[in-house]
């Protein structure tokens, strides 16, 4: 399997997580059993994700002698920065016990982490991985 190829299963896995996520997000009370569990798998998911890009994606990106692809890694890299720390304040911000205390306020807001995570998986796609061919 290619590194592009493998970056983009993880997508897909990550895509199909967020629309779970989504799902459950949905649920008038408490959210179900399986909650915990795909909230955990998102992040490691995504933790391992973001540490492939930043280990060996962007620095090939960044050396690339096409100078468009140099310019849209170094704009993903910076928006992907403020996302993955959104990310992770989120999760921290709302540990288990504080998600069945408020509920409807995780909602809204797990809600837009999740929408905006599958805008950058489906933009990352479509512009960015499709670069590692001019790099």
């Amino acid at each position: 399997m290619t590194f592009k190829a493998a970056l983009s299963q993880e997508h897909a896995e990550l895509d199909r997580l967020a629309v779970r996520l989504l799902e459950i997000l949905r649920t008038e009370s408490a959210p179900p059993e399986d909650f915990s569990t795909v909230r955990w798998r998102m992040t490691h998911v995504l933790t391992v994700h973001l540490a492939k890009e930043d280990k060996h994606l962007y620095p090939v990106l960044l050396r690339s002698p096409d100078i468009v692809t140099r310019e849209l890694a170094t704009t993903f890299s910076r928006e992907m920065g403020g996302l993955a720390e959104a990310y992770r304040s989120h999760t921290m911000r709302w540990p288990l016990e504080k998600v069945r205390a408020d509920w409807a306020g995780y909602q809204v807001e797990a809600w837009r982490i999740m929408m905006t995570l599958r805008q950058r998986i489906r933009r990352e796609e479509s512009q960015l991985y499709v670069r590692l061919r001019a790099a």
